[in-house]
């Protein structure tokens, strides 16, 4: 039994459809109405609720625990991304990033837990992002929230383990998904504005460019059917995961103008 934040487009979809046709019995989460004909054949259940509400994640564990009994898998999906310099987001939109990408998410695994540790088997899978390895010009908040995200499922992952459950980290890179035109941008008129435009244009290329979801959608499928020893999984382009890699042998000063370069210009 499976239970999915996110459920209503980009990656969410693309698990839902893939986990679902695969014969596994899923149950997802977003705030949208769903007006998906696709999805509402795959699904075994469909939990409409705000995720930065936080009775949304207790409502959903509840639902699928009093009409399947158990819960063998979470999926944390649901996030978002704000465009623009660190100094122009304002807090009211970093507190509403980080309530959706990290709190949500925390607050899922925690009603989730109970069942799982009694069952002595569970699995926790938490989307963050290669920006939750590298913080991204432009992408900040967004990057600072996928950090957290990494340090709460490392410290996570040790915790459970003596009850059966695992922890998995998937950190996708450029994909072809809604969230580029949903990225959400701050701070027109300000002096950042022109160097923004500039790294934000790089950012929409590469994406528009990246992996289709149904890559990732494969990886999971995976991990869900398998017993994956390893803690972090990496997705998308391999000229960006070996970017990443590199990081350690180049050293921080030349990996990282080497990065305000490729996203900036010479500037």
């Amino acid at each position: 039994m499976i239970l999915l934040s996110g459920v209503s487009s980009g990656f969410g979809r693309e698990m839902a459809l893939r986990l679902g046709k695969s014969g596994h019995r899923v149950y997802g989460i977003s705030r949208r109405e769903l007006n998906d004909p696709e999805l509402q054949t795959i699904l075994t259940g469909y939990i409409r609720g705000d995720l930065c509400e936080p009775e949304t994640a207790q409502r959903a564990v509840d639902t699928v625990l009093a009409e399947q009994g158990r819960l063998d898998v979470l999926i944390n999906d649901a996030g978002m991304g704000i465009g623009g310099a660190l100094e122009d987001t304002d807090d009211g939109q970093l507190h509403h990033l980080m309530e959706l990408n990290f709190f949500a998410m925390a607050r899922l695994c925690r009603c989730a837990l109970p069942t799982m540790r009694s069952q002595r088997r569970g699995t926790i899978i938490n989307i963050s992002s290669l920006g939750g390895l590298v913080g991204l010009p432009f992408q900040g908040a967004y990057s600072a929230s996928k950090y957290a995200v990494e340090g709460y499922s490392e410290a996570l992952r040790s915790e459970v383990a003596p009850f059966g459950v695992r922890v998995l980290l998937v950190e996708p890179g450029d994909f072809q998904t809604k969230f580029t035109a949903s990225r959400k941008v701050v701070g027109e008129g300000s002096p950042y504005a022109p160097y923004c435009r500039r790294a934000l244009a790089r950012i929409e290329k590469d994406e528009t460019g990246g992996s289709s979801p149904e890559v990732l959608a494969a990886l999971v499928e995976h991990l869900v059917e398998r017993e994956g020893r390893r803690f972090r999984y990496t997705a998308g382009g391999l000229g960006q995961r070996l970017l990443i890699k590199s990081r350690g042998v180049m050293g921080d000063r030349l990996f990282l103008c080497l990065l305000r370069w490729y996203y900036m210009g010479r500037r």
